[in-house]
């Protein structure tokens, strides 16, 4: 018989990590797995791990971020570009690593640190999980996206 061998991603964030998570994000989600997939980068161990909570997340971002722009009466122009400012990876990995984001991430076992894009795309996977877990309601997501710093400024 041949043995089985299981590669383990690097340790998974405990219910109390989540939890401090949570605060951090003035957001507790119902369904916890979806925050644990949020926080999971992909791998050969578990696929496309957030990307596709980050897919959707990207989308809800521009959606607010257009309409907050609609709301303050801005142009198509001056709106497309805050959403280019606010939602693009630099800024999303710049704020992920501002809030100490980094050190919630399921990272693969061979990787050391967290590279921008991996921090860009788990931010847009929490707003993706949040979008999923509120039933699709876009207040909760404005919420934290004004706690994560990607909101329309002040």
């Amino acid at each position: 018989m041949v043995g089985r061998y299981i590669f383990a991603l690097s340790s998974l964030p405990s219910d109390e990590d989540l939890n401090v998570f949570e605060e951090k994000i003035h957001y507790s989600f119902a369904n916890k797995a979806l925050l644990r997939e949020a926080l999971q980068v992909p791998s050969g161990f578990n696929g496309d791990g957030n990307k596709r909570l980050a897919l959707i997340g990207d989308k809800i971002l521009g959606l607010i971020l257009a309409r907050s722009g609609r709301n303050e009466n801005k142009t198509k122009g001056k709106t497309t570009e805050m959403i280019n400012a606010r939602a693009g990876n630099a800024h999303l990995a710049k704020q992920g690593f501002v809030l100490g984001i980094d050190i919630f991430i399921v990272k693969n076992p061979c990787q050391c640190d967290i590279m921008p894009k991996v921090m860009a795309d788990t931010m847009q996977a929490i707003i993706g999980a949040v979008y999923i877990d509120c039933n699709e309601q876009i207040q909760p997501c404005v919420d934290v996206m004004i706690v994560l710093g990607l909101s329309w400024p002040e």
